[in-house]
């Protein structure tokens, strides 16, 4: 069974475009073999980015992201490499 939470995000109305949506938790900490799974909904012409950062050194580092339209599908993603 899993378990875990969920985060929405509002993209349409009143969403404007540079908007933006930040989740942090401090109380993971991150080993060689973390990995984060999750799925997504990016649907609608007006959709901006998606992106998922390990900021636990000064400079953040890019790990995953996605942009635009992705038709009305949910999608999984799964992140590794994490540190």
């Amino acid at each position: 069974m899993f378990s875990g939470s969920y985060m929405f995000m509002e993209a349409s109305a009143p969403r404007k475009p540079g908007d933006v949506a930040e989740l942090y938790n401090d109380q993971i900490k991150l080993t060689a073999d973390s990995c984060l799974s999750f799925w997504y909904h990016m649907y609608g012409r007006d959709i901006g980015s998606l992106a998922v950062y390990n900021t636990t050194n000064p400079t953040p580092k890019l790990l995953w992201a996605q942009s635009g339209d992705k038709k009305n599908n949910w999608l999984n993603a799964r992140v590794s490499d994490m540190v």
